[in-house]
């Protein structure tokens, strides 16, 4: 039935670059198969990143956070399988971040496997975790406003919806090269991707930000100009318009 429904279809949308080679030999003439990118709206990002200074002295004091200390920010369920991997592969990376500066991790996130997500962590990061449960959307935002990187190795990951979000927030990107996640980080522009499994290579990338301000603001500016014209509402909208016009519909 999949199938059918993609070799009848008058245009095929594609979010995620890796799956064209499947849908390709499926699709009798290639004009039908657009590329279309995952996107969100970027207005409570953008909003909440100009009030990065409150969302920063809001969140240190909840979590008794140095100021002067490197933010890291993960954000995924905590439930088996992939997000469970990520964590322990962040968790391994983190083991190994030895730094000039001192930095902290906020977990943003819950589920069944917690528990064991917060012992790994813990250990990893010798106290310098915080879990901060799940967040409500509007929430979510203060905190990728507040944090000076984000770092998510993405096991399994098929693009990354949080990884939009961060750079929509201005927020630079650490992850694991997996999937979909080159088409939504930009390596050496919006961020820094390393090979799946590579605990040393994710913990150096993570030195790289820790310690290194100004590369965190250049990456964080150009992920969010990037998202704006690309990966917005707007941008979407008018890409559906191109597609639909493209097959006569409007």
């Amino acid at each position: 039935r999949v199938m059918a429904a993609v070799q009848g279809a008058a245009a095929v949308l594609c979010l995620n670059p890796n799956d064209v080679a499947c849908l390709a030999p499926l699709v009798a003439d290639p004009g039908r198969l657009a590329s279309f990118p995952p996107f969100l709206d970027m207005a409570p990002y953008a909003a909440a990143r100009t009030a990065r200074p409150a969302a920063r002295a809001e969140i240190g004091a909840k979590w008794g956070l140095p100021p002067d200390a490197a933010w890291l920010l993960a954000v995924g369920m905590m439930r088996p399988g992939d997000k469970a991997a990520s964590y322990a592969a962040l968790a391994e990376a983190l083991a190994r971040l030895e730094t000039r500066r001192d930095w902290r991790l906020i977990v943003v996130g819950d589920g069944q496997a917690r528990p064991e997500i917060e012992l790994q962590l813990g250990r990893a990061t010798a106290g310098r975790a915080i879990f901060a449960g799940a967040l409500d959307e509007p929430t979510l935002a203060r905190y990728y406003a507040a944090a000076d990187a984000m770092a998510w190795p993405a096991v399994g990951e098929a693009f990354g919806m949080a990884m939009l979000e961060a750079q929509a927030s201005a927020l630079p990107v650490v992850a694991g090269d997996v999937g979909g996640v080159s088409a939504v980080v930009t390596q050496g522009e919006s961020g820094l991707l390393t090979p799946p499994g590579d605990a040393a290579a994710f913990a150096a990338a993570l030195k790289a930000l820790v310690e290194d301000p100004a590369r965190r603001r250049a990456f964080g500016a150009a992920g969010q100009m990037r998202v704006s014209a690309t990966q917005s509402l707007e941008a979407a909208g008018a890409r559906l318009e191109a597609v639909l016009e493209a097959i006569g519909v409007r």
